[in-house]
């Protein structure tokens, strides 16, 4: 299966966040628990977050992608690209 990474950069104030964060915290739980999720963590104080997931193809990677309420509710500009982790 392969592995997508989605950056999402916040364009609005912090304060406008709260629900969506929340929202975009329990879509994480439901990747997490689905086994889809690898990691997830924010970029910067406030600046936007970084996943890494699994999907069967890029349809099915930007279909969860757009699920978070972040960018469904246009609250921050998302990029979805395909990665390929590099052992060393």
């Amino acid at each position: 299966m392969a592995q997508w990474v989605r950056t999402i950069l916040f364009t609005v104030p912090p304060g406008s966040l709260a629900e969506a964060r929340e929202g975009h915290r329990e879509h994480l739980r439901r990747l997490r628990a689905s086994g889809k999720l690898r990691a997830a963590g924010e970029l910067g104080p406030g600046d936007g977050c970084l996943e890494i997931y699994e999907a069967a193809d890029r349809h099915e990677a930007e279909t969860i992608a757009k699920l978070s309420p972040i960018v469904a509710e246009g609250l921050g500009t998302w990029m979805l690209r395909e990665w390929t982790e590099t052992v060393l």
